[in-house]
């Protein structure tokens, strides 16, 4: 059969027709799809479109938390046992909520928890998170407090990248993570919702309470602290009423120091000055420490209680003046009233040798000093 110049015509303008209105069709039904997607763009429509996810994990009001995502997420459970291991090297899986499908991709939030051992601040545990799994930060970490901290970083795993956004919150010798992960082509449609979903993330049964057990210790009548129970006290020299002395240390598991915390008080006299005591440490520091000052770090107030009349807080990168000694962080909190000059100072690996172990060191000695009474 053979088909005429106008039949054809017609015949190929019928294809067109058809083939247009079917991706008018597509079109149509696909954009509401879309939108509903990505409905939630400001504080508005994340209030009207988000509700409310409440749990306790292990049936633990130390885990209790809650936290605010859209009402078409989904939730999946996938804490094991009936608590928390103790020494897992890595957080725990608690909760997965997963929003519908967007094309062939998802969002995810998951909710993580793990024991701490050592004294930390929430900023620093987070810095050494990313660091740890060679994540590529997007923002400087955002502390919120000692206990809070957010960031957002991109991953990538094989050929796919994910940007994603984290909040952690300390409480006692707990932590908990809130991970809200997307691809990255979806960071700008989802970039508001991904905040205020982590933002909103609280753990609810908060303390103040350090991470671990404190022991007391008195320095005669010139000042009482309290100090981390894995911290050792080396020795204490209270024979002479006028000039008190104490030590404490952090070793590793094969009894290497990794932290050392001193305790200098000096009475009060007409014949003492602040100015000769600064003179003392320093030849102290020199003598017998086997210390040089290489670089000023920074100088503010010691976090201390308001019984100190006057006090400093200064950071030192120091190094071996027998150059037999690797470079050290020192850093110093001078305090005094109007009976005693208290000196306390920390000797730790630097931040860039050991990230960690400088992290907790830093955290127990501030919460020393916040201590001193």
């Amino acid at each position: 059969m053979q088909f005429s110049r106008n039949q054809i015509l017609i015949f190929s303008l019928a294809v067109v027709a058809i083939i247009a209105g079917t991706l008018l069709w597509l079109n149509m039904n696909k954009a509401p799809q879309q939108a509903q997607q990505f409905y939630i763009h400001d504080e508005e429509s994340f209030k009207a479109n988000t509700k409310s996810y409440h749990e306790i994990p292990f049936s633990d009001p130390r885990f209790e938390f809650d936290i605010l995502l859209p009402k078409d997420w989904t939730a999946e459970r996938l804490a094991k046992g009936d608590s928390l291991a103790p020494n897992q090297a890595i957080p725990e899986n608690i909760t997965r909520y997963k929003s519908p499908m967007i094309g062939t991709a998802q969002a995810t939030v998951t909710v993580q928890a793990m024991h701490l051992d050592r004294e930390i601040s929430a900023e620093n545990w987070l810095k050494n998170y990313v660091l740890t799994n060679g994540y590529s930060v997007q923002e400087k970490i955002a502390p919120l407090g000692s206990k809070r901290a957010g960031v957002a970083y991109i991953s990538t795993f094989e050929t796919t990248s994910s940007y994603t956004y984290t909040a952690v919150q300390i409480n006692a010798d707990t932590i908990m993570l809130a991970r809200f992960e997307i691809p990255l082509w979806l960071k700008d449609p989802l970039g508001f919702v991904q905040k205020k979903t982590i933002d909103s993330f609280r753990m609810l049964l908060t303390t103040d309470a350090p991470v671990e057990t404190q022991k007391p210790f008195a320095l005669a009548d010139a000042a009482g602290f309290s100090y981390p129970e894995s911290w050792m006290l080396r020795y204490s020299t209270l024979d002479n009423p006028n000039n008190l002395s104490a030590q404490i240390y952090s070793e590793s598991p094969n009894k290497k120091v990794e932290g050392l915390i001193s305790f200098m008080a000096i009475r009060r006299t007409p014949a003492t000055s602040f100015e000769n005591e600064i003179k003392n440490l320093k030849n102290y520091f020199e003598t017998t420490v086997d210390i040089k000052f290489k670089k000023l770090l920074s100088s503010d107030k010691a976090p201390a209680s308001g019984r100190f009349l006057f006090s400093r807080y200064e950071t030192y990168l120091t190094g071996s003046i027998k150059g037999n000694a690797a470079d050290r962080e020192l850093r110093l909190a001078a305090l005094g009233d109007k009976d005693w000059y208290i000196f306390v100072f920390l000797l730790t690996p630097p931040e860039s040798d050991n990230f960690y172990t400088w992290a907790s060191n830093v955290a127990t000695f501030d919460l020393i000093v916040k201590s001193l009474r």
